[in-house]
């Protein structure tokens, strides 16, 4: 990697994990730390098997296994025994999962179940493989 691609790279992963709140990043990091403490039930700074299986289930729906998790510390590099440290889950988060979808299915699950009922993404239904399109939405 260049030194300027480093350098772009150090300035993002800085913005991302600033502490400051009067930022994106410091609602980003306000928002995981939430979830983090939420779910550490043992308060131990990790988010063991079960832990992490609960944040899943809450934000997913999906349960996760034996398997799933040691795949996600192996990826993270961090510790199946221990679970994945505050520093871990703001690296899923950064990533690419969506932190605003999943504090508010944590925090706020009245307005996340509002917000995907109103959604017109689920009003159509292909079906077949000519992909068939039902609109099932109230007229």
């Amino acid at each position: 990697m260049s030194g300027k691609k480093e350098e772009t790279a150090q300035n993002i992963g800085a913005a991302l994990f600033s502490g400051k709140n009067d930022s994106f990043a410091g609602e980003f990091t306000d928002k995981v730390k939430k979830i983090h403490e939420f779910f550490d039930k043992d308060k131990d700074g990790y988010l063991n098997f079960q832990e992490l299986s609960a944040l899943q289930l809450v934000t997913s729906g999906q349960e996760m296994d034996g398997t799933q998790y040691g795949m996600v510390c192996q990826a993270l590099q961090v510790s199946p025994s221990k679970g994945l440290p505050l520093d871990a889950l703001k690296l899923t988060y950064a990533a690419g999962a969506n932190i605003d979808d999943d504090y508010n299915k944590v925090f706020h699950p009245v307005q996340a179940q509002k917000a995907k009922d109103e959604s017109t993404d689920d009003d159509v239904i292909e079906v077949g493989d000519g992909g068939c399109a039902i609109d099932i939405s109230d007229p």
